[in-house]
């Protein structure tokens, strides 16, 4: 195969995702034990095996990595996994609401979102600390408000508080239950907890927020 037009050196696509995993996998586990702060590029390129040179291929530094990790397991993360907003605001409140706290939920219960529960906790968001976690949870509130305005617009959800309001107080329970409950040494009674609360939270949300005709 030609390698004309692909700059020498560099992996080919899949080689790019597997690296780029893997160094995911060891800034993960380097972060848990011993913190963002004291790990360096380089104990994170030993642990993945790879060459120091290679994490420039994916990340422009740690913090990148840091900021990707949030990402795809913070609480910003139920934004990164609705990507087409409009075809959820076409969905009624309780299913699509529902929905995306499911999938949130898969994330957060997986060993990997529990791991990084605890880096949150001590790191914040990475080099800006607890100040970069709340500016982090604020800008995902913003772009999430876009179904709620049009649930609101339709008359399906109760219009006498903003957008951004309601969608506040979806997460923020949520955010709570993820921290207390699903920890890295989190027990199946401690998991099986956090369903039975996030159940809750979603049954009194929904019934606060959206109009008599939508509650189930």
């Amino acid at each position: 195969m030609s390698t004309e037009g692909r700059r020498r050196g560099r992996p080919r696509k899949g080689e790019e995702q597997d690296t780029r995993r893997l160094l995911l996998d060891a800034a993960l586990d380097l972060f848990a034990r011993q913190g963002y702060a004291t790990t360096t590029v380089r104990q994170i390129a030993k642990l993945a095996g790879v060459h120091d040179s290679a994490i420039y291929f994916h990340f422009e530094n740690k913090d990148a990595m840091y900021a990707a990790l949030f990402d795809e397991m913070g609480p910003p993360s139920l934004e990164a996994l609705c990507p087409d907003l409009d075809a959820i605001a076409a969905t009624p409140p309780d299913e699509a609401v529902r929905a995306l706290v499911e999938r949130l939920l898969r994330v957060w219960l997986s060993p990997r979102g529990r791991l990084y529960a605890g880096v949150v906790l001590r790191d914040g968001a990475g080099r800006e600390g607890a100040r970069g976690l709340a500016e982090a949870i604020d800008a995902a509130r913003h772009r999430l408000a876009g179904p709620f305005k049009a649930w609101q617009a339709a008359g399906l959800m109760r219009a006498d508080q903003p957008a951004e309001q309601l969608v506040w107080e979806l997460m923020a329970p949520l955010d709570v239950i993820w921290f207390l409950r699903l920890r890295p040494d989190a027990s199946d009674d401690d998991l099986a907890a956090a369903e039975r609360q996030v159940e809750a939270h979603l049954d009194y949300f929904l019934a606060c927020t959206t109009t008599k005709e939508e509650r189930p």
